[in-house]
Parts: structure tokens; C-alpha cells; sequence
């Protein structure tokens, strides 16, 4: 009997032992529960994608994936909280390029180093849209550098921030064209939408997707072949004028995952980004739908660098 009841007891040690254990391991998966960080703010062409492939995404994780927004700093605040995640391959970032393509050249704070992030896949491709607000009455391209060029300075034109992917854009336009032009930044892409609907901006540059069309008129497409999203709106290829920065909408992790870790991530991406869900979401939003590995992802990471240190090299931006 005294046998059997040391037995029971060992085995009713081992039970609460696994149970803890297990409790422990529940308790550290959900401290760090899987999440896509979405650096813009919500309503945003990017934040409306993400939230349909972290559904997607989900059941390839065997856990929900939480989208958390960290708007700020042009893109670079949702990198900054990244590089400080867990190294457990359950934090992501949905990104435009810029933060790791144009920012690393300004040397601004928060600092962000390349080399500390991972790509993971290419998921889609956006053009950006040159809009005017209709309170302006500007009706086409050709109005707006006319009353550019007749006030300069004076033209009221809203973007995503310093050094975003919408700035730099809108200078590339201006620097083309030889106008000047009165840059308003926004943090909160629902405050540019309110002041473009009520006219207290004369226009901006727009992600395709981000606005309702009804509120603005579209001027140019920033693209070789302009958007299927917009019949009618001419592409600023066409017109002459430059397609300053390319936007393509990517996942990224972490440097420093073990290779099996990225690979499988790179395997739920590419069935993600290819699931009906994901496909519908993004053409709903204007964007084209474009898958690109990891490999190639960085690359045109690689590419896209270089080509933002000629670009801020041209507009005059790079320090000194």
C-alpha cells in the first residue's frame, strides 16, 4: 500500500508538473501572440490588405494573428517595434518599402538598419494618384500647375508624412513639372481625407484605394500604364512626367530566424498572398496583386535603395 500511495503521488507530481508546464507555455504564446504590425494608420490602403491576410494567415500559424497599428515617423515606428520583438518569427511588419529603402539615407532618428530586417514576400503593387479636392475646381492636371505656376508656394497639397512614399512623389511631380508647392504632412490618413473632402487642402497624393473617389477629382495616375481601379485617369507616363518611387506592399521579420523558421513563413505567405480572400481585397483596393519570394523581394529591396539615394540626390534632400 505505502508502495502504491508513493506511486500515485509521483505520478500526481509529474500530472501538476506537465499541467504548469503547459500553463507556462500557454502564458508565453499568448504574451507573444502572432501580429502584423501595420505602420500607417487605420483605413489605410495597406491596414484594410493586412487585416484580410492576418485572417488568412491564421490557420498557417495554428493561432489568430492580431494587426496592431504604430503610424508614425513616415513608416520607420512599426520597424523600431519589430527590431525589439521576441526573435520568434510570430512578429511581422506590412510595409511599403521606404522605411527600409529611403529613410537609412537620412539619418534621422528613430535609426533604422536594413540589415536587421528580413523579407518574406512581395504580396501586392499600388500606384499613387495625384487628387485635387473638388471645393478647388480644378478639373485636370493641366489647371493645377497653371495655378501653381501663377501663385507659387500657395497650393495646398497634402502627403503621408516627411520622406514618405507620397512625399517624395509629390516632389518628384513638382521638380518635373517646375512648380512650388506648399507640402502639408499628415499623420492620420482620415484628418487628409477630412481636409481634402472640406477643401481645406487643394489637393494630395493619394494611395490608390485610400479615398472614395466621389469626394475628389483624379488628376494622374503615377504609373507606366495607369490603374484599372480608375478607367479614364491618365498615367503620368503618358503625360511625360516621372514615376519617382515604385510602392509594393511587402511582409517582413526579424533578421536572424533560422532558415527553416523563414522558409516556412515564406510558404504561408505565398498561400496567403495567392488565396481568393487576398486577391479580392486587393483589387478592391486598387492594387495589383503580385507575389515576389523572398529572394527576389530583396533584391528589389537592394534595387530600390540605390535608386532613393539618386532620387533624394536630385530633390536636394540627402544631409549634408
Amino acid at each position: 500500500m505505502q508502495g502504491s500511495r508513493a506511486v500515485g503521488s509521483a505520478t500526481r507530481r509529474v500530472l501538476i508538473g506537465a499541467a504548469a508546464g503547459l500553463a507556462v507555455a500557454r502564458i508565453a504564446r499568448a504574451a507573444a501572440a502572432p501580429r502584423i504590425i501595420v505602420p500607417y494608420s487605420a483605413g489605410t490602403t495597406i491596414d484594410v490588405v493586412a487585416r484580410v491576410l492576418a485572417d488568412v494567415l491564421t490557420p498557417h500559424v495554428g493561432e489568430r494573428v492580431l494587426v496592431i497599428n504604430r503610424d508614425g515617423a513616415a513608416g520607420t515606428l512599426g520597424f523600431v517595434e519589430l527590431a525589439q520583438s521576441p526573435l520568434d518569427a510570430l512578429t511581422l511588419v506590412l510595409s511599403g518599402p521606404t522605411p527600409l529603402t529611403v529613410h537609412p539615407h537620412l539619418r534621422q532618428e528613430p535609426s533604422l538598419d536594413p540589415a536587421g530586417f528580413a523579407p518574406v514576400c512581395q504580396v501586392y503593387e499600388l500606384p499613387f494618384v495625384l487628387a485635387a479636392s473638388r471645393p478647388s475646381g480644378m478639373a485636370d492636371l493641366g489647371q493645377l500647375i497653371d495655378r501653381a505656376r501663377a501663385a507659387p508656394g500657395t497650393l495646398r497639397l497634402g502627403h503621408q508624412g516627411r520622406a514618405s512614399a507620397t512625399h517624395l512623389q509629390l516632389l518628384g511631380f513638382a521638380a518635373a513639372t517646375g512648380i512650388v508647392v506648399n507640402d502639408i504632412p499628415y499623420r492620420a490618413h482620415g484628418q487628409l481625407l477630412a481636409d481634402l473632402a472640406s477643401g481645406q487642402l487643394d489637393g494630395a497624393m493619394l494611395a490608390t484605394g485610400a479615398f472614395d473617389p466621389a469626394l475628389v477629382r483624379l488628376l494622374t495616375v503615377f504609373s507606366e500604364r495607369g490603374s484599372v481601379a480608375y478607367p479614364g485617369v491618365p498615367a503620368a507616363a503618358a503625360l511625360g512626367l516621372p514615376v519617382s518611387i515604385d510602392s509594393f506592399a511587402a511582409l517582413y521579420a526579424r533578421a536572424g530566424l533560422s532558415a527553416e523558421r523563414h522558409a516556412a513563413l515564406e510558404t504561408a505567405c505565398r498561400h496567403a498572398a495567392g488565396s481568393r480572400a487576398v486577391l479580392d481585397a486587393v483589387r478592391k483596393a486598387g492594387a495589383e496583386p503580385r507575389f515576389a519570394d523572398a529572394e527576389s523581394l530583396a533584391n528589389r529591396v537592394s534595387t530600390e535603395r540605390r535608386k532613393m539615394h539618386a532620387l533624394l540626390g536630385r530633390l536636394g534632400l540627402l544631409p549634408q
